[in-house]
This record gives C-alpha cells, structure tokens and sequence, in this order.
C-alpha cells in the first residue's frame, strides 16, 4: 500500500488530497518506446526507442472509505485538464483520465504527461 498526494495544479482552497492505501500495483506499470515487426525470412525486426515518462498511466486504487477524498478527487477530475500527483516514486503533472466508484473502491486514471521533480 502507497500513498498518492493529488493536486491541483492552479490555486484551489480545497485542491489537495491524500489518499492513503492506495493499491500500489497500478503506480508501477510502465512500457518502452518499442515494436516489433515480422520480416518475410521468419525473424523479426525490433526498433526501441527507449522509456519515456510520457508513456505512463497511473492507475490508483484506492478504498472508497473517506467520501470528502473521493469527491475532491471527482471534482479535481472534472474543473482541471491537469493535476500534478505525487508518488513514492517522483512527481508527474498529467490529465485525470477515467474515474469510476464502487461501494468499496474509488479508482482514477492519470495519464501522465511529464516528470516535474527532476
């Protein structure tokens, strides 16, 4: 379990959340710049272009228990094109994607558009 700060990127009042026990399986994924295609001799050719911030989405999970932190979560999604989120692993600015709610979980989507803490 992680912990994701979620922000928004202008002033806000009420602009800021904490979401504790975030399921810190989405928050790993990533890919390379990277395809692979067939050649007529039955090999194959690989062009990589390497790993790119920019290629993330960040999948956060978290339990729907606290309903002020999921509806500053929905209202961030829907007033701003951009947040700027923060992991164990850096802080990235990127646009809220899908949000969905059960009664046990809420769960958004950031794609990630750049790093900012390098």
């Amino acid at each position: 379990m992680s912990n994701v700060s979620i922000t928004a990127p202008l002033f806000d009042l009420e602009g800021h959340v904490i979401l504790t026990n975030v399921d810190s399986g989405g928050l790993a994924d990533f890919e390379r710049r990277n395809n692979r295609i067939a050649t007529l001799d039955g090999g194959a050719v690989i062009t990589d272009f390497g790993y790119s911030d920019a290629d993330r989405t960040l999948d956060i999970r978290w339990p729907a228990r606290d309903r002020a932190a999921v509806e500053t979560v929905r209202r961030l999604a829907k007033s701003y094109s951009r947040l700027i989120v923060a992991t164990e692993e850096g802080c990235f600015i990127g646009a809220p994607g899908p949000f969905s709610l059960t009664d046990d979980e809420a769960q958004i989507q950031i794609l990630i558009e750049k790093r900012i803490d390098q």
